[in-house]
């Protein structure tokens, strides 16, 4: 009785593989998006010819006067910043290296 079980279950399984695979072929042959349409079929969007017409002469720029700069006043040099140092940073993770962790600051060892 086990066996006849097992021998449908796989028939079964067969046969629902063969009909997923056919299913996905029959969707890549599909024609779909633009490449189903024949290559006449936009002719209707685009505008229709009209006759060419003169085109229409371009204005030309105004010419401005060139104005002189004004001086202006040189600006006085102002006192620089007293340099200061920057702070030290203490980046061993906060803890210190007692208890032999190889310099690992406490964080992550495998002891």
């Amino acid at each position: 009785m086990k066996l006849l079980l097992w021998t449908l279950g796989a028939l079964a399984g067969v046969v629902l593989a063969a009909g997923v695979t056919y299913a996905a072929s029959s969707l890549s042959t599909q024609r779909i998006g633009i490449s189903s349409e024949p290559v006449s079929a936009g002719q209707e969007l685009a505008p229709k010819a009209t006759a060419s017409r003169t085109p229409t002469p371009t204005p030309k720029p105004k010419t401005r006067k060139k104005r002189t700069p004004t001086p202006t006043a040189t600006p006085q040099p102002t006192a620089s910043a007293i340099p200061t140092r920057a702070p030290t940073v203490d980046d061993n993770g906060g803890g210190s290296d007692r208890h032999g962790s190889g310099g690992s600051g406490g964080h992550g060892s495998d002891d």
